[in-house]
């Protein structure tokens, strides 16, 4: 009993302490024009090394920091899918399409060769390498539109929309990669399991999909104003907060990933009218629970081999870095002009969320699925993307002349 209290203890100082350190080291950062992330990853790295000489992480603890985690990942991908507008998606489908392809294949294809052709490394770390470098991070990606009040032009709304489907068919390979990449561990004699299993699971997935689409269709308005009705002011939210996390634990029941769950029913609350007072209300989840991914993933990073996977974080930044810009940015550029393609192929390359959540599943898998090395090598080259990026978009916007303002 006592030991169970001196971990809630610790577990209580570890929550005050981030969420306490999260407001000065998000305004600090976002100063510097840097997502915050960047901060709490290093802190994540810095608490590993105290506690090699410490030795004040207890399994208990780490566990509750993965709870938190879970629940900060939720949040955020729920607010990603929220935060879309379908309706005019769909309007520039077409346009933004046509982007999309070349900006998901090259820089998979790019991360899978290097991953494929260094030494030590084989299929499977490849593959998981590949599938992460095709995501980008929508929240990295418009905050240099944001500040630059550029983001409801017509460049910005095409820049958003590519980044929304980039998520999306993200979060759909991130799903099915979970079914495919346990069938490979045993070399080709699994291939045609894997084949199947990732069958399968698209096929669950897209049925997934269409009970979340009839959900928000026709359940989601009527429930959504029911508890209004309860309470007007916390009603809404407390419903989609339930909600999001019974989806959330529903696709990882099914053997998807929670983070399916979660922006699939950000997608599914972003046709209600009350959509702008349950983001809002989000927001503060965000807040609190968010850092909390981001310093899993620092705790995660191997400090015995942080120096030798250096060379191989240069060579998968550049891969990174490449494959979005060339990718998007050639695409974008036949689209809507040079200047257009080359913000919106550099607004491509931050890697986050799924690049990460990807790299942590591997990295639960075993080192036959993506070895220490690699991982601490794609958070390093992860948070290089998220550095570099932003400050040359926003370098970017100020030179370039203020773009066009969408109509409405």
């Amino acid at each position: 009993m006592t030991e169970a209290h001196e971990s809630y203890g610790q577990f209580m100082l570890l929550l005050g302490v981030v969420a306490v350190l999260g407001i000065p080291l998000r305004s600090a950062l976002r100063k510097m024009a840097l997502p915050a992330l960047v901060a709490f990853i290093g802190l994540g790295v810095a608490i590993s090394a105290a506690d090699q000489s410490f030795g004040f992480l207890t399994q208990r603890l780490d566990d509750g920091i993965g709870l938190l985690a879970q629940i900060g990942l939720v949040a955020l991908l729920f607010r990603v899918g929220i935060e879309s507008d379908l309706g005019r998606l769909a309007g520039q489908m077409r346009r933004a399409a046509a982007i999309w392809l070349p900006n998901m294949i090259l820089p998979a294809a790019l991360a899978f060769a290097l991953i494929w052709a260094w030494p030590g490394f084989g299929l499977v770390p490849a593959l998981l390498t590949g599938i992460a470098a095709s995501a980008t991070s929508i929240g990295i990606s418009t905050a240099p539109w944001e500040e630059a009040s550029a983001l409801q032009s017509d460049n910005g709304a095409l820049m958003l929309d590519v980044a929304e489907i980039d998520d999306v068919s993200a979060v759909v390979l991130l799903g099915i990669v979970f079914a495919v990449v346990p069938n490979l561990q045993n070399g080709n004699a699994m291939i045609g399991e894997a084949i199947w299993a990732g069958a399968v699971q698209l096929a669950k997935i897209a049925l997934f999909s269409g009970v979340c689409y009839l959900f928000s269709r026709f359940a989601e308005p009527r429930l959504s104003a029911l508890f209004s009705r309860f309470d007007r002011q916390t009603g809404p939210f407390v419903f989609a907060a339930g909600t999001v996390f019974l989806i959330a634990a529903l696709a990882d029941m099914l053997g998807f990933s929670m983070a399916i769950g979660a922006i699939f029913a950000g997608l599914a609350f972003s046709r209600d009218p009350e959509e702008r007072q349950i983001d809002d209300a989000f927001a503060y989840v965000l807040a609190l629970f968010g850092p909390f991914f981001f310093l899993s993933i620092g705790l995660s990073v191997g400090l015995e081999n942080i120096w030798t996977a250096l060379t191989l974080a240069m060579a998968l930044f550049l891969a990174l870095f490449a494959g979005k810009l060339i990718g998007a940015g050639l695409a974008a550029w036949a689209v809507a002009g040079r200047k257009t393609g080359w913000l919106i192929g550099m607004s491509m390359v931050p890697r986050a969320e799924i690049f990460l959540i990807v790299m942590a599943h591997g990295l639960s898998l075993g080192s036959w699925a993506l070895p220490q090395e690699l991982y601490t090598a794609s958070v390093l080259a992860a948070v290089a993307t998220c550095i570099v990026a932003p400050l040359i978009v926003s370098r970017l916007l100020a030179n370039t002349e203020r773009p066009t303002e969408a109509t409405t």
